[in-house]
Parts: structure tokens; C-alpha cells; sequence
């Protein structure tokens, strides 16, 4: 296993701009230096600690195209592999995670293995695995060190992050990014989106969730394969947010497929209505735990049984249909 401190500097220094933000503490006010990490349900642990639980969670997790690459993903089973060749997207990741976990106050609120799930993670379904977190982690850190008010609940975090992130202006990332539809496979990978800058809902969903990861916020993809079980309906996804004080998941889109929504208010979102429930619409959130016996529909690849999900339709049937 790569050593958890080696990158530890560099992760570190990704993020080191976000203490102009005033009123953002160390986690000294949580642990007593820095080589430890806060959970809500363990307390502080070791960084080496928190490192080796996530790092056995993805590698015990990897769908077999992650498995063939796992070596080049940074999970390499040599101590000495020389010139940086046992870094990897994955444990550089991990890495600015677990300084992120430490730097963001929302983020302590987080139990371990939310964290290791939905944070420390580095995809969502079968994406192109690439290298996103450094660079959206400049990205939000520019947003919260520029924000009037300086976050202090998910909620306020994630309202921030997306109202900004999509504009070179506020997020300093290479191009604007815009909704297109009908982009997914082509599009929908984050580096792929920020490169063309557009995606379809599926591409700037998986976008806004990783930038949120970056920011301590646990978050997933969320959605339908086929609106009123009819695939010539279509299909639509958006992301789902962990709030800790609920222990709940609360949904809304990233704004450029729809602006001007919430967390807290369902009704807000334009697809959470009795007329698209009907039919029995089935509705997941995808996940990374392979224990799972839910598979995330993917609808661009539907016979792809590797990705794992939660049955979400209960949640949004029961919601929706009060709107």
C-alpha cells in the first residue's frame, strides 16, 4: 500500500487557499495536530488510520475494469516502485480527501464510512477514470475563498458551489460549462465535460457531485432509466446530498439543467410531479459498495450489471407525488 503521508503536502497545498476564508478552522479545534482526521462516529483517528479503511474500501469495492487497472489507479502491491509510478488518480484523491476532511467543519459531521463511500471515492458509474480532484479542488477553493459569507451547513455549501461553479469568472476552470443534451457516452466523464464545456444531465451531475466531494460533502448520482417505465420516455439524472443532522438524503440538479432549486424543497425540482411518477417511474442512486444486491441502471449501458446502487424509487414515489 502507497504511504498515506507521502502525498499528504501536496494534497495539503491543493487546498491551502481556502484559509483566507476567515472563518474556516483547522482541524486542530477537532484533534490534536495534524496527523490525526475527525468522524462523527469514530472520533479522531490517525491519518494512516483513515487512510488504510478507505483504501480497503475501494480496492475490496473495484468493478473488474478498475480491477485490471488497479496497479495504474494507484493501488500498487509494490513499496518501491520508483519516479512517482505507484501514484495513481485514486490514492492522490484519497489523499486531498483527507485533507479536505480535516479542513471543512461540515465535513465532521460525516461517519466514517459515509466518507469512505461517497467522499473518498473517485467515480461514480463507468465514466473515464482521470485525474479531477486536484483540479476541482482549485476550483471550489476559489469559490469559498471569494464568498461574501463564509458557508457554515451542506446545505449552504452546496448552494454556493453551484451557483459559481460553472462560470469561469468564479471558479477560474478552463471554459464555461453549459447543459447539452443527448451528450452521454460521449460527454460525461468530468475532465471530458470541462474540456467541451457542456454535458448532458448526466455528465454535469457527476461533475457537481465530484466538486462537492472535494469540499468534504458526501454526495452521489441519482435518477431513472426511463420516465413512466417507458425508455422512449427518456431518462434523467441528478445528484443526492448526505445531510448529517437528518441522516437523510436530500436531492436537487446541478444548475445548468436546472437552475434555482433547493435541498429542501422537493417540489422545487421541475421532474418531482405526480404526471412523471405515474407508471410506477423507477428511481436509484448509485453507490460504490459491491455488497450491494441493487444495480444502478445505467440507461446509456443497460445491460452493465457493475455498478451499485439503492433502490431510491419508495423515497421519490412517496415525495414527488405529493407536489
Amino acid at each position: 500500500m502507497p504511504s498515506p503521508f507521502r502525498l499528504i503536502a501536496v494534497a495539503a497545498a491543493v487546498l491551502s487557499h481556502t484559509t483566507t476564508c476567515a472563518s474556516l478552522p483547522h482541524a486542530s479545534s477537532q484533534c490534536a495536530d495534524d496527523t490525526e482526521v475527525f468522524f462523527a462516529d469514530t472520533g479522531c483517528v490517525s491519518l494512516s488510520s483513515a487512510y488504510s479503511s478507505a483504501y480497503s474500501f475501494l480496492t475490496a469495492n473495484l468493478p473488474s475494469w478498475d480491477k485490471a487497472n488497479a496497479a495504474s489507479l494507484g493501488f500498487s502491491l509494490s513499496p518501491d516502485t520508483a519516479d512517482g509510478l505507484d501514484d495513481g488518480i485514486a490514492t492522490v484523491g484519497l489523499n486531498i480527501s483527507l485533507v479536505a476532511q480535516q479542513t471543512f467543519p461540515w465535513a465532521w459531521d460525516l461517519p466514517q464510512s459515509v466518507f469512505n463511500e461517497y467522499v473518498a471515492t473517485f467515480a461514480h458509474v463507468n465514466e473515464a477514470r482521470n485525474n479531477w480532484r486536484p483540479v476541482l479542488s482549485a476550483a471550489t477553493a476559489q469559490i469559498l475563498a471569494n464568498a461574501e459569507t463564509a458557508p457554515t451547513t451542506v446545505a449552504d455549501v452546496v448552494t454556493l458551489i453551484n451557483s459559481n461553479l460553472w462560470h469561469v469568472e468564479t471558479s477560474g476552470l478552463v471554459n464555461n460549462i453549459t447543459f447539452k443534451s443527448s451528450q452521454t457516452p460521449l460527454i460525461y466523464d468530468p475532465m471530458s465535460t470541462l474540456v467541451f464545456g457542456y454535458a448532458s444531465c448526466t455528465g454535469v451531475s457527476i461533475l457537481f457531485a465530484d466538486a462537492l466531494r472535494t469540499v468534504g460533502v458526501a454526495a452521489r448520482v441519482a435518477g431513472t432509466p426511463a420516465w413512466n417505465g417507458e425508455l422512449e420516455n427518456g431518462n434523467h439524472n441528478w445528484i443526492e446530498v448526505y445531510i448529517p443532522e437528518d441522516d437523510e438524503w436530500a436531492f436537487l440538479e446541478a444548475a445548468p439543467a436546472g437552475g434555482g432549486e433547493t435541498l429542501s424543497n422537493p417540489c422545487d425540482k421541475w421532474f418531482c410531479s405526480p404526471a412523471k411518477m405515474a407508471n410506477g417511474t423507477e428511481f436509484f442512486s448509485t453507490r460504490f459498495d459491491a455488497s450491494s444486491e441493487t444495480v444502478y441502471p445505467m440507461a446509456w449501458d443497460l445491460d452493465n450489471d457493475e455498478v451499485p446502487g439503492v433502490d431510491r424509487t419508495d423515497y421519490y414515489q412517496t415525495t414527488c407525488n405529493q407536489c
